[in-house]
């Protein structure tokens, strides 16, 4: 048994406005392809920063119109009930396997290499993960509404379901799946994914 979600992300707080952050990339994903209206293979449109917003601008990171760009009919990222799904953490689309064959791509979210116990006394910025060290990683976690339309998604009928202890931090992420998650309806079901860094970034107060 499968749930199958249309993913949106949804980063409740991020720090500087000037660098590049991270988001989960895969198939059926809004804003894949960015918001211009055409296919955009080096895009960060989902990544750019949601602060000091309100709600009706942050939430479903509709700021800059990413909630508008639906997946392609037909594309999902498929959740199996008692399973795993892997997500890429990227600067941008470029930095996957989604584009350019991944070429461009490393274990890293920005495609370069950094040493395997990589830490710094301050704040990793290159890539900008928001934490000193892999152990301070704070975690990240997807959550599932199912409502097929994201316009009926709401912060009531989102459950989490799957943690991450200590990312974002490598390009490939992998979320275990519950095995008493329910399927989805025919439409799918939507997925959002939550990072909120310990230290190394803002906080944003949410009035629900």
């Amino acid at each position: 048994m499968s749930a199958i979600c249309t993913r949106a992300t949804l980063i409740l707080l991020l720090a500087t406005l000037t660098r590049a952050h991270v988001a989960p990339w895969a198939k059926g994903m809004y804003c894949l392809n960015g918001t211009s209206g055409t296919e955009n293979r080096n895009t960060n449109d989902a990544v750019q920063p949601l602060y000091r917003m309100q709600k009706s601008q942050w939430w479903m990171h509709h700021s800059n119109g990413c909630d508008q760009f639906p997946p392609s009919p037909g594309d999902f990222l498929e959740v199996p009930a008692g399973g795993s799904f892997t997500v890429e953490m990227a600067n941008n689309r470029g930095q996957t396997t989604l584009s350019y064959n991944g070429q461009y791509t490393s274990e890293w979210p920005d495609g370069k290499q950094h040493p395997e116990d990589f830490h710094i006394d301050t704040c990793i910025t290159v890539p900008n993960i928001h934490t000193q060290n892999h152990t301070n990683a704070a975690g990240s976690a997807f959550a599932i509404s199912y409502e097929s339309e994201l316009s009926r998604v709401t912060a009531e009928n989102l459950v989490v379901f799957s943690v991450l202890p200590n990312s974002p931090w490598k390009r490939l992420a992998s979320f275990s799946v519950p095995s008493a998650l329910p399927a989805c309806p025919q439409g799918g079901c939507i997925c959002v994914w939550g990072w909120v860094p310990n230290g190394c970034g803002y906080v944003i107060t949410v009035t629900f």
